[in-house]
C-alpha cells in the first residue's frame, strides 16, 4: 500500500493515476474540502485528513508501506504559510511515519531548495528535506524544475496573461533559465523510484531535455497561440512594487513576491539527468506545449 498526500493537486492526480496503472494499491490522504473529481475512475482508497493533524495521519498510515509526500504550497495565504504547510506539515508526517514504521518515504521538493532565507519557498522546502533526510526512513527526495501540463501554474498562467494583454510584460532581463519537465514524466519517475533500490537515500534533481530562458518560454507560447504581441521588459525593483500592491488588493494575484524572488537565478540541472537515473528521455516543452494550450 502506497499513501499519497496531496493526491488531488496538480502533481498528485498524475502520480495517483500512474501508480494505479502499474497495479499498485493506492491510498489518498485528502482534506475534507478537497475536490475528489481529479481521482474519478481510479481504484484508490480515500482517507480524509490533514498533514497538520497527527491523529488523521496515524489513521491514514495504518498498513502502509510507502509514502509519496506531495502536499505543498507555492504561494502563501493568511491560512496557509510556507512554514505551516511545507515545513511543519512535513515534520508531522515524518514523526508519524517513524512511529508507524513506514519503510519508504518519497518527498517532492524543488530544484533550488536551499538554506537561503531570501527565497522563502525554497527555504521551506529545504527545511522539509532536512526532516526527511534525518528521519531514519529510506527516502528519495525529488527536486524538479518547473513542471508543465494541462492546468499547470506556470505555462498555463503565462498563456492566460499573453492572451489578455496586447503588451506582454517580461520580468527583468528575461534571461533566467528554466528546465521545464512534464508532470507526467515526474509521475513516471516517482513510480519507478518506488521499485528501484538504487534511488534510496538520494536527492535527485529532475528536469526536461532543454534549458529555456524565461523570454524564450514567452516567445514559444506566443508562437504556439499564433498571436502577434509586443513585449516590454520590466525591471525587478519596479515589478516588486507592482506585485506588492497586487498582493494587497487581489485575493489571487497572478504572481507573488515569493515567485518573483525565484526569477533572479537559474532553475536548471543536467540535461540528461532523467535519462541517466530512470532510463527514459522526458518530453520537452516544445513537444508538449500544443497539448497544454489547445
Amino acid at each position: 500500500m502506497v499513501l499519497i498526500t496531496g493526491s488531488t493537486g496538480f502533481v498528485g492526480r498524475h502520480v495517483a493515476r500512474e501508480l494505479c496503472s502499474r497495479g499498485m494499491k493506492v491510498r489518498c490522504l485528502t482534506r475534507i474540502s478537497s475536490d475528489l473529481r481529479a481521482l474519478n475512475g481510479l481504484e484508490v482508497e480515500i482517507y480524509r485528513g490533514d498533514v497538520n493533524d497527527e491523529a488523521s495521519l496515524e489513521t491514514a498510515l495504518k498498513d502502509v508501506e510507502s509514502v509519496v509526500h506531495l502536499v505543498a504550497i507555492i504561494r502563501e495565504t493568511k491560512l496557509a504559510t510556507f512554514e505551516q504547510v511545507n515545513f511543519l506539515g512535513t515534520r508531522n508526517l515524518v514523526k508519524v511515519a517513524r512511529k508507524t514504521r513506514i519503510k519508504r518515504l518519497l518527498y517532492m521538493s524543488n530544484l533550488g531548495a536551499s538554506p537561503d532565507r531570501r527565497f522563502p519557498l525554497f527555504y521551506s522546502k529545504w527545511r522539509g528535506e532536512e526532516e526527511v533526510r534525518n528521519s531514519g526512513i529510506d527516502f528519495t527526495i525529488f527536486r524538479p524544475s518547473v513542471m508543465f501540463g494541462r492546468g499547470d501554474g506556470f505555462v498555463t498562467v503565462l498563456a492566460r496573461i499573453i492572451k489578455r494583454l496586447p503588451l506582454v510584460p517580461v520580468i527583468g532581463s528575461g534571461r533566467t533559465k528554466f528546465q521545464l519537465i512534464s508532470v507526467e514524466d515526474v509521475a513516471t519517475c516517482v513510480a519507478r523510484s518506488l521499485k528501484d533500490s538504487s534511488t534510496v537515500n538520494r536527492v535527485i534533481p529532475l528536469g526536461g531535455p532543454e534549458h529555456l530562458a524565461y523570454e524564450e518560454i514567452i516567445d514559444l507560447i506566443i508562437q504556439t497561440l499564433r498571436l502577434r504581441r509586443l513585449k516590454m521588459h520590466i525591471p525587478i525593483p519596479i515589478m516588486r512594487a507592482i506585485i506588492s500592491a497586487m498582493e494587497k488588493l487581489l485575493p489571487q494575484p497572478p504572481v507573488t513576491s515569493a515567485q518573483l524572488a525565484m526569477m533572479v537565478k537559474d532553475n536548471i540541472t543536467d540535461l540528461d539527468i532523467v535519462e541517466r537515473v530512470f532510463g527514459f528521455k522526458p518530453v520537452s516543452l516544445r513537444q508538449g506545449i500544443e497539448d497544454i494550450l489547445s
